[in-house]
């Protein structure tokens, strides 16, 4: 498989935000003004990755109208990204606090749940709590010293996965799909998931928060750099490992190639260039282990 097989076609996040567009503003239409506001801020950097699974998914099995699945987890995604603002004063609190982000992260998902049948609230409510377990479990470790690496990936893997997980397993499920298709839809999200999650960490700037380099660099007594370099070599494996579950699945073939392409696109392929060695200012830590932690015991988002 070269590089770009990897990558999908410029239409593909294009066409996604098209055909939940229409339904996207008549939605927006129901909330009061300034939780409009809140809600556009958050929509302008979204970019239509949830809805993309949901329709491509779909896709792979059949031909079934999910538009509205697809707006839902795009609303879905987005309630838990305003919440992930809150945890880190972002953009969205700074510019219209806490109550009015809280608020209308509420009514997201109000919009989305009104939106699926029983089985679709079913998974995407399970997901829900993933993440709130996930938020909940973060704020226990930072107030310890002794958390280990696989508790730092259980909780990314239940902040940052879920969503995607659903959102494919809906799509699958909602073209026809049998339910262990839908699994493999449903595992290659997930493993989607964590791979972007481990590509974010890789790029974020070091400032002293526990991302998974810096994690990494923790565990095995080396540079953050190097746990950068971790990361990396994880995301690889994910999306290897996501892309088998595409396989097994057996969708169509155009539907498999823009998602094979859309998860390389939203992972491996947003890394850093490669640059020459240098010398690294950071010291390592005496006494520790230089091993790199094993290859990542990914929790799935169920």
């Amino acid at each position: 498989m070269t590089s770009t097989d990897l990558v999908a076609r410029p239409h593909v996040l294009k066409c996604a935000r098209t055909a939940v567009e229409p339904l996207l503003r008549a939605a927006l239409e129901e909330l009061p003004g300034e939780t409009r506001e809140v809600v556009e801020h958050g929509l302008a950097r979204q970019d239509f990755s949830t809805a993309a699974f949901v329709l491509l998914s779909a896709e792979a099995f059949g031909d079934a109208d999910v538009a509205p699945v697809a707006l839902a987890m795009e609303f879905a995604h987005l309630h838990e990204q305003l919440h992930a603002d809150l945890a880190v004063l972002g953009s969205a609190r700074q510019a219209f606090g806490a109550d009015r982000v809280v608020s209308a992260a509420d009514a997201l998902l109000s919009l989305a749940f009104a939106r699926l049948t029983k089985p679709g609230v079913m998974i995407l409510n399970v997901a829900l709590m993933s993440v709130v377990d996930g938020y909940v479990q973060e704020i226990g470790m930072d107030e310890r010293d002794d958390a280990d690496m696989s508790e730092y990936l259980g909780v990314a893997a239940a902040k940052h996965s879920s969503i995607t997980a659903a959102a494919c397993e809906l799509g699958a499920l909602a073209a026809g799909a049998s339910a262990s298709q839908a699994g493999h839809l449903r595992q290659f999200g997930d493993d989607v998931g964590m791979a972007r999650k481990h590509v974010d960490d890789a790029l974020a700037p070091h400032s002293g928060r526990r991302t998974l380099p810096v994690v990494a660099a923790m565990v095995a007594g080396i540079t953050v750099a190097g746990g950068r370099k971790w990361c990396e070599q994880q995301a690889d494996l994910l999306l290897a490992r996501a892309l088998n579950h595409l396989r097994q699945c057996g969708p169509r073939a155009g539907a498999a190639q823009e998602l094979t392409g859309l998860a390389g696109e939203i992972t491996t392929a947003r890394r850093a260039p490669v640059v020459p060695a240098q010398a690294s200012a950071e010291p390592h830590s005496e006494g520790r282990s230089t091993t790199l932690p094993a290859a990542c015991p990914v929790a799935t988002s169920s």
